[in-house]
């Protein structure tokens, strides 16, 4: 898999305060993605179909914790998957939890930042340094993550490991 990526998550207390930051710092606003994540049972990591407006994949992947950020272990990254494919997963693995969250999508270079609301209200941020090339040293990609989060604001106290969805995967 030619792809690494760093990712830290937090809660969002001020999401317009973030969206000026974000705009101020140069990112752009992709978009408003209305996303539903089917999360099913696998042996290792977690294995993903999101579906929205915006972005459409399935992935299976492991987030290992590394200095506070989390560097993500890729073993499957499908864009666009077709209705066979989706039909596959379902007749092969087990269903163990739904998310849905409305994700405002902003990117500058090879970060892209969400800000999560979820179904029941609560918000979220999660900054995404990536590298599909798979060319960039990790400790430059984990260190703009920090930067990234500097420039926000965000404290490390408002920091969350892991993710959404937690139980089962």
């Amino acid at each position: 898999m030619t792809y690494q990526d760093f990712t830290l998550k937090a809660r969002l207390s001020d999401r317009a305060r973030v969206e000026r930051q974000l705009l101020a710092l140069g990112f752009t606003y992709i978009g408003l993605d209305e996303q539903r994540d089917t999360y099913f049972r696998v042996g290792q990591g977690k294995l993903k179909l999101r579906q929205g407006t915006i972005e459409n994949l399935v992935t299976h992947y492991e987030r290992r914790v590394d200095k506070a950020a989390e560097k993500t272990v890729v073993y499957v990254y499908d864009l666009n998957p077709s209705a066979q494919q989706i039909a596959a997963l379902y007749a092969a693995h087990q269903v163990i939890g739904v998310v849905e969250k409305r994700r405002r999508i902003y990117r500058l270079g090879n970060v892209k930042i969400h800000l999560d609301t979820m179904a029941e209200g609560a918000e979220f941020l999660e900054i995404e340094v990536f590298d599909h090339s798979n060319t960039r040293p990790a400790p430059e990609l984990e260190a703009r993550c920090h930067e990234v989060l500097r420039s926000l604001e965000i404290t490390v106290a408002d920091l969350l490991p892991t993710g959404y969805f937690k139980s089962g995967c």
